[in-house]
């Protein structure tokens, strides 16, 4: 527990005239306010939490952000608020992430999967999409990186419980929005940037720019894919932090020159269990035979592979690591059909993702290779005609269906959709999801395969504002066992 005195000290703000009260807890939200509780009255994009102020809350002490007209009696200015909640939290909750190595990973795609990897090697705790805790007590998520309040408050559960290490995604929006920035991250990974958020951030410098900030952080690590343009622009243009080590990572075998340490992959083959190859970190190499399909895993791996150097891990240790790892819940996550074709489901909700699993996963199916996606409502509008176009070109056949309408209608979202199709007249719409979904697994034969995006491990649909029961791997279980 600590005073609204010593909260004020620690920000180098005056405790005079102010009332030294004991505080429990904090929050962001007005109403779950007690009399022991602070609030911090942060200002959002179309809101001010003041407005949501009457005289019947109770609560310790206030503390807003400027400027607002006629704040409540005894509210206290703090200037920036917004930008200062993750320092409130972190002392709050006594540091708890520099008790903790710290995993942050952040890109476009693979977040997850990499941090469930990560998870699986050094039994780290994860704190992510597919859920929070330690990997064999997972709960739900709801959004990829917490606020910075919930952040900190997880991180101090994680080492009331005896965690040494934890495996986080860090989005764009929690950068932007400063919810990590008093998390001490030691190891800061990129995987890769494509196109997505644009409903958030102004362009793709901006997108950029939100993910290059936690190379600026007080890091020890940096990982990096420099198989990614943004990847060697984080590193020409001296984004990371100079008191990191920088491991650059490639899949291709290529290093770079400003790195301390170069990650590579040589001679990697896909075959139907899996990918091996040979990792090479500097001038050691050793022999990797891992059990996760898709040429992108690669990338995964390797990312794994460096993080485990930096801190430490031995080249034969890491290599054994890396052989025992498995997949993930709805991340290229195979589902066998008694006739020996393949269900397979994907979180992929990006051209960039979709392009990437598609050729990730074809050379191993044998016959033809069916694609189900759909777009999510009320995000970013122009990324869908840009997925359409990567279904076409790496799909032998595509199904448009629902994804989460959410608040939009979704024959509009379908439509965006369409635009994006050279050869509409060859494309499947199927809606609802589950009809989609049973259409394409009455078309395969053996050797054909239909990967199913845009969900992943997700178990429910968003439609207008609510949250209804629904699982890709529950209707394709269905299907073959009804």
């Amino acid at each position: 527990m600590k005073t609204t005195h010593e909260l004020l000290t620690a920000l180098g703000l005056s405790t005079a005239a102010v009332d030294d009260k004991p505080i429990s807890a904090l929050s962001l939200d007005s109403r779950v306010l007690n009399e022991q509780m602070l609030w911090l009255a942060t200002r959002g994009t179309q809101y001010h939490a003041l407005d949501f102020y009457t005289p019947e809350i109770n609560c310790a002490a206030i503390f807003y952000e400027p400027p607002y007209q006629n704040p409540p009696p005894h509210a206290i200015t703090v200037e920036r608020l917004s930008e200062k909640v993750s320092a409130i939290a972190d002392l709050f909750y006594d540091h708890p992430a520099q008790k903790l190595w710290i995993t942050g990973v952040t890109g476009t795609d693979g977040k997850s999967s990499l941090v469930h990897f990560i998870a699986q090697a050094t039994g780290a705790a994860m704190l992510g999409t597919i859920g929070y805790g330690n990997l064999n007590a997972l709960q739900p998520a709801s959004h990829t990186t917490p606020d910075a309040i919930t952040t900190q408050q997880q991180l101090a559960h994680f080492v009331a419980q005896g965690n040494q290490a934890v495996a986080m995604e860090i989005s764009s929006h929690a950068l932007a929005q400063h919810r990590v920035a008093a998390v001490a991250v030691d190891v800061a990974v990129f995987t890769n940037l494509s196109r997505d958020h644009l409903d958030y951030h102004a362009d793709m410098e901006d997108y950029f720019l939100a993910k290059a900030q936690l190379f600026a952080f007080p890091i020890k690590h940096a990982v990096i894919n420099i198989d990614d343009p943004h990847g060697r622009r984080l590193i020409s243009e001296h984004r990371i932090n100079s008191s990191a080590c920088i491991w650059a990572v490639s899949a291709k075998g290529a290093h770079n020159a400003a790195a301390h340490h170069n990650v590579c992959a040589h001679d990697y083959c896909l075959h139907q269990n899996g990918v091996t190859f040979t990792l090479a970190i500097d001038d050691e190499t050793i022999a990797v035979e891992t059990h996760l399909l898709a040429r992108f895993n690669l990338d995964n791996v390797l990312n794994v592979a460096a993080c485990l150097a930096a801190q430490g891990f031995s080249l034969a240790a890491i290599a054994e690591k890396l052989n025992q790892l498995h997949g993930v819940i709805g991340r290229v996550e195979p589902i066998s059909l008694s006739n020996q074709a393949l269900a397979i489901v994907d979180y992929a909700h990006t051209a960039g993702a979709i392009e990437s699993v598609l050729t990730g996963i074809r050379p191993h199916i044998s016959g033809k290779l069916w694609l189900i996606f759909g777009c999510g409502g009320n995000r970013d509008r122009g990324k869908r005609a840009l997925m359409a176009q990567a279904a076409e070109r790496f799909a032998d056949a595509v199904i448009v269906t629902d994804d989460n309408p959410r608040t939009e209608d979704p024959a509009a979202i379908i439509a965006d959709v369409m635009q994006g199709f050279e050869y509409p007249e060859k494309i499947h719409v199927i809606q609802p999801r589950e009809q989609a979904i049973h259409y394409a697994l009455a078309q395969l034969h053996a050797g054909d395969a239909v990967l199913i995006t845009g969900k992943g491990h997700e178990d429910y649909q968003i439609i207008g504002t609510t949250k209804y029961p629904f699982s890709d791997q529950a209707v394709i279980k269905a299907w073959i066992n009804p």
